[in-house]
């Protein structure tokens, strides 16, 4: 069951959280702002304050400060700095210059304070040989402090007991998981709709990373909600066809492999090309397409539905193209077809397909 419910804002396309982070938000946008703050706390939400403090100098924690003190006046409980995605070299000089500056920064502050470190995850640690940057956080960061973790990778497979207690040793502290299980702003157009049940390792502070797209984004507090064990019913804002939520769900699943339902089909759809359809398959294909037709309708009249569409819409393609292909009477103009479709046509819709494509040149 689900303790405490937080939301850390944290946005690095924000300019104002990151590239010009020394600056104090413009009113208008501070407005809206801390309107969000408000209506977090009127919901019980605790609010976390995110700065990432882009290629700081001594001398900055005084600038830090007081954009940290505007949130927490404004009402946020906590205040998170990131020094995630730096480019600079992880020894130990940077963990205390780091861990130096939220100090000076944040000394007194009445508020829960969160930081993420340049080594994140076990990943990170061998990539950059970062035992020694971890060391010195270790010995470094103030013990009410919590450490923001990812896990064994920057988007991990699993979160194990075991790598997770290994975690604790190197950072002198239980981390705070923050899970990039189903955040898509690393890759190119996809996003990921996977279930959380199990994910979640029990006695640990769990926070989600989500999608960039609003209704994904949604769509993971609901799946968060349910794997919390929060009793909820399905949101109306993600519109009324959950069933078309299923179906492309089980396409981008996670960034490893599709679902159970969509892998058989897959598996199906193999055999057809050689073998033939069943009228069973071909009736399962235009369901779904007859459904993500449905939805894509949908989706105009849906808030933030265009930013969904363009996903929904490659599913129905890709199913529209194993139902023009299984109509063909022989499997070698099957094979043609789907050869056509994947090898020619998707360069079309996919520019970035062809470059794949292209043989390597010295």
């Amino acid at each position: 069951m689900l303790d405490k419910a937080g939301y850390v804002y944290a946005p690095k396309n924000d300019a104002f959280h990151r590239l010009r982070w020394r600056e104090h938000y413009p009113e208008d946008e501070w407005s809206e702002l801390s309107g969000t703050i408000d209506a977090a706390v009127s919901r019980g939400l605790e609010f976390i304050f995110g700065i990432s403090p882009w290629q700081f100098r001594s001398g900055d924690s005084g600038t830090l400060r007081s954009k940290a003190e505007r949130a927490v006046d404004a009402g946020a409980a906590g205040v998170a700095v990131l020094f995630d995605d730096i480019p600079e070299r992880a020894d130990a000089s940077l963990a205390v210059r780091q861990l130096q500056l939220a100090e000076e920064a944040l000394e007194g502050f009445d508020c829960t304070i969160y930081l993420c470190p340049s080594i994140y995850c076990m990943e990170l640690l061998d990539r950059y040989d970062g035992g020694e940057y971890l060391a010195a956080w270790r010995d470094n960061i103030p013990r009410e402090w919590h450490t923001f973790w990812t896990g064994d990778g920057v988007i991990s497979k699993e979160l194990d007991k075991n790598s997770l207690t290994a975690a604790q040793e190197l950072l002198g502290g239980k981390p705070i998981l923050w899970d990039n299980l189903l955040a898509d702003d690393y890759c190119l157009r996809r996003i990921y709709l996977a279930g959380l049940e199990g994910r979640i390792p029990e006695g640990y502070s769990y926070f989600l990373n989500p999608s960039s797209c609003f209704l994904v984004a949604l769509h993971s507090v609901y799946m968060l909600l349910k794997a919390s064990g929060v009793s909820c019913g399905w949101f109306p804002e993600l519109g009324d066809m959950p069933e078309a939520w299923k179906i492309i769900s089980g396409f981008h699943h996670l960034p490893w492999h599709t679902d159970n339902r969509t892998e058989s089909l897959l598996g199906e759809l193999k055999n057809a090309v050689s073998e033939g359809p069943s009228e069973q398959l071909i009736a399962e294909l235009r369901y779904m397409s007859c459904i993500l037709g449905r939805f894509i309708d949908s989706l105009g009249e849906t808030e933030d539905g265009f930013e969904l569409m363009s996903y929904v819409a490659d599913v129905k393609k890709i199913i529209g193209w194993w139902e023009d292909a299984l109509e063909l009477q022989s499997p070698s103009e099957r094979i043609s077809r789907l050869t056509y479709l994947m090898f020619q046509r998707l360069p079309f819709d996919h520019p970035l397909s062809m470059i794949t494509l292209l043989p390597m040149t010295s």
